[in-house]
């Protein structure tokens, strides 16, 4: 499959164009901030965008290209992946740069010129691996439950897998997200922002482990949880209470797959691949089991997604995965000596 990137005619630039680059990113961020602040972006959305801006424009700085055209932004995407960036990573910036323009664009600042500019092709259909339920609840072997700590990150496994939530929805849950008499937690999804309008039913050894958790956090408190308090704490002395971030349940949930021997690293210490077993991997899991207990429609009314393809094609890449997986021992040359 090509790799190519293609380019249409560039716009013409008017020579007396004010440009500062820097100055419109300053103001994107902003507006990005403010729709975040509305409920109509993701926090983590803006990040990102402002993340990739801030790379393109230090390119620009040490390129001294004040007025950048499309070839540029095609050039600027070639060098990225020739520092060995993913397609999908180039395509992300990519995407900043997109819509940096075309916000510059509609107030008569800079024409949108990575319109034009098509991404890398990335592949949808590479296989994928996940845990099955066995080896998920193997995880909490490797918890210490002595403590809030251990109990919050058993709480964690627990969640994740009977409920199948994204990290996003996970982070935001707080304690009046917990229905214990319905054994539900009301959730945002992905699309709905601010609106915590879903509902994910919690198993009942998941509503156990939540119990367990809350109660050491009170007990190590001393009073009632307030109902605005986060439902997944930090624990410790300088974040102590704060909402656990996203990246903190993944250094959770992959020092775990660690401590039971399915993420491994290199000699330099770096994890080995930990986009394929990670804490989302834990969702991939649980829409995985529903898939094969119940079937596409329970697996995609876990999963949330609105066209059942996405849900078959995830599952797919999971098949395909263990099917390579089984044929390495099939193909195994050593076997027959």
């Amino acid at each position: 499959m090509s790799n190519a990137l293609t380019l249409a005619e560039p716009p013409t630039l008017t020579p007396a164009l004010a440009v500062c680059h820097r100055a419109f990113a300053e103001a994107w961020d902003a507006d990005l901030h403010a729709r975040a602040a509305a409920g109509l972006l993701a926090d983590r959305t803006a990040e990102a965008y402002a993340r990739n801006v801030g790379r393109w424009l230090a390119w620009l700085d040490a390129h001294a290209m004040p007025r950048p055209t499309p070839a540029d932004v095609l050039t600027y995407l070639a060098d990225l992946r020739a520092a060995g960036l993913k397609p999908a990573s180039v395509n992300a910036n990519l995407d900043a740069v997109r819509g940096l323009y075309r916000f510059t664009e509609t107030r008569n600042l800079y024409p949108a010129i990575a319109r034009s500019v098509r991404g890398l092709l990335v592949r949808k259909d590479e296989p994928l691996d996940c845990l099955d339920r066995g080896a998920v609840a193997g995880l909490l072997n490797y918890v210490t439950a002595a403590n809030v700590q251990g109990l919050r990150d058993a709480a964690l496994v627990h969640v994740l897998f009977s409920t199948g939530l994204r990290l996003v929805s996970l982070c935001a849950l707080d304690v009046a997200s917990l229905d214990a008499g319905d054994c539900v937690l009301t959730y945002a999804g992905k699309g709905d922002r601010s609106d915590a309008a879903r509902r994910a039913y919690l198993s009942p050894s998941a509503l156990t482990a939540l119990h367990r958790y809350l109660q050491a956090r009170r007990d190590d408190k001393g009073t009632a949880l307030d109902k605005a308090a986060p439902l997944f704490a930090a624990v410790g002395n300088r974040a102590g209470g704060d909402r656990l971030t996203a990246r903190s349940v993944r250094r959770v949930i992959v020092g775990l797959m660690e401590a039971a021997g399915h993420v491994k690293r290199d000699a330099g210490g770096k994890l080995l691949r930990p986009r394929v077993l990670s804490a989302h991997s834990l969702r991939r899991s649980a829409v995985t089991a529903a898939y094969e207990a119940r079937g596409l429609e329970a697996a995609q009314t876990l999963a949330g997604h609105a066209d059942p393809k996405t849900t078959a094609r995830a599952y797919a890449r999971v098949q395909k995965g263990r099917v390579l997986r089984g044929l390495a021992g099939v193909l195994d040359l050593g076997a027959c000596v």
